[in-house]
């Protein structure tokens, strides 16, 4: 019986933790839960069938097999830093603290941890992955948002961009991942997960907000001498949370059945 640990209890930690709780409950269970705001764990904890821990991120490190981070890129460079102490296993989702500290993923290879990353709120993730083994020349994921997805975006603020006189779709942000991510911490994890699944380090991310639609949509191409690969996902967003789509929870509780099933299909 695995013990798993979740960071951060917003919307993504719930649906993750009622999914292991009611569907893997015979392989895992959660045994520890940390947020910065305790109200949130105590929330998500009254939810499920077996009651876990409430700690610190140290100390949850220190007593499950496997933490799933779903809270921030900061709260996620904390918890690098204790399963490398540690040795834990970690499905990460805000991926975009392993372009702030790349050195990590050196630390993780050398102590022979496995760090998962979901694909997120994306499609295609498998063969781009193949791809990185043939010759990729161009890739491009171009976000279209409506204006409540990137609400309180510092850099809308720096740009002097009034979300609330937008009246066509505008392109807000080109440029490459590093920079995506430091400026849209919160909105632009995908990017980071297209660098690690390509190997590809001239990732063009396109930002644009659209007040026509309801949704995010990502489009994805990718252009190598061996394939070309198009997809585009239009996602639901959680009505809890705008900047959360329901895909990242689909596709995180998919790898979860992967890491304990005894079938692989894919990638």
């Amino acid at each position: 019986m695995k013990k798993i640990g979740i960071v951060g209890c917003g919307t993504i930690g719930e649906g993750i933790a009622l999914f292991i709780d009611k569907n893997l409950s015979k392989q895992a269970t959660i045994t520890a839960l940390a947020d910065k705001k305790k109200i949130a764990a105590t929330t998500l904890n009254k939810k499920l069938t077996k009651k876990a821990k409430i700690k610190t991120i140290e100390n949850l490190v220190k007593e499950v097999d496997l933490v799933v981070e779903t809270a921030s890129q900061t709260a996620a460079y904390q918890t690098i830093k204790q399963i490398l102490i540690y040795k834990k296993d970690i499905i990460i989702l805000s991926v975009g603290a392993l372009i702030k500290e790349p050195k990590i993923l050196k630390e993780v290879q050398i102590k022979n941890i496995n760090m998962y990353i979901p694909s997120g709120a994306i499609s295609g993730v498998d063969g781009l992955g193949a791809l990185a083994k043939g010759n990729i020349k161009k890739l491009t994921i171009t976000t279209s948002k409506p204006p409540a997805g990137l609400a309180g975006a510092k850099y809308l603020k720096s740009k002097n961009i009034d979300i609330n006189k937008l009246k066509k779709p505008t392109t807000i942000f080109s440029g490459g991942v590093k920079e995506a991510i430091k400026y849209f911490p919160k909105n632009i994890n995908v990017a980071a997960t297209l660098l690690f699944a390509s190997k590809f380090n001239k990732v063009k991310v396109v930002i644009r907000l659209n007040p026509k639609i309801k949704r995010n949509i990502h489009k994805v191409e990718a252009v190598a001498d061996e394939a070309r690969i198009k997809t585009e996902v239009e996602n639901v967003s959680s009505k809890i949370n705008p900047k959360t789509s329901a895909l990242t929870i689909l596709s995180t509780q998919t790898l979860l059945e992967k890491i304990f099933s005894s079938v692989k299909i894919g990638s």
